[in-house]
């Protein structure tokens, strides 16, 4: 279990060309770096889930700016590819913290792999940057909502080659 405690920075970061990405939350303290691996549907799940929080605590906040990629060092101090995700808020310390775990385990007595705090305005942040390199990657099907590749793209919706029938409601 690694508690960051209060991270100075939080960052999304897409590695890779569009369909070929890998994407990793960068956390730094002032004495740690962490890597945590996601899917890029858990890049915007996070994303969505920090501005519904921010909404429903009726916070209204500037995004703080982006830390510079140099302020995280080459090899992290935590490093590895989150199955679960959570995130709270400390109403009283106006503090999120970010839950991250190395498990599919859902056993609520099971400690996070890893845990952080951040500020309003960086998950604000977080979200803008998060959601902007999303938006940069391949161009998704109208039909089927899948992502369509520079070669091409088969969509099951248009010509029927699936195992399974599309529902249309």
């Amino acid at each position: 279990m690694w508690d960051f405690g209060r991270v100075e920075a939080l960052e999304p970061e897409a590695i890779g060309e569009p369909g070929q990405r890998t994407f990793r939350v960068r956390a730094r303290s002032d004495r740690e770096c962490a890597s945590l691996w996601m899917e890029k549907e858990q890049m915007a799940q996070l994303s969505m889930a920090f501005r519904q929080l921010l909404a429903r605590a009726n916070l209204d906040v500037v995004a703080a700016p982006a830390a510079g990629a140099g302020t995280f060092p080459d090899e992290a101090d935590v490093d590895f590819h989150i199955r679960r995700l959570g995130i709270g808020y400390d109403a009283d310390r106006r503090l999120v913290v970010l839950f991250a775990y190395a498990t599919d385990d859902e056993d609520d007595s099971e400690p996070p792999t890893f845990s952080c705090q951040v500020s309003p305005a960086q998950c604000l942040g977080f979200a803008e940057r998060a959601e902007e390199l999303i938006s940069k990657g391949r161009p998704l099907c109208l039909l089927c909502g899948g992502p369509i590749d520079p070669d091409g793209h088969h969509c099951v919706r248009s010509n029927g080659h699936t195992d399974r029938p599309i529902s249309l409601a």
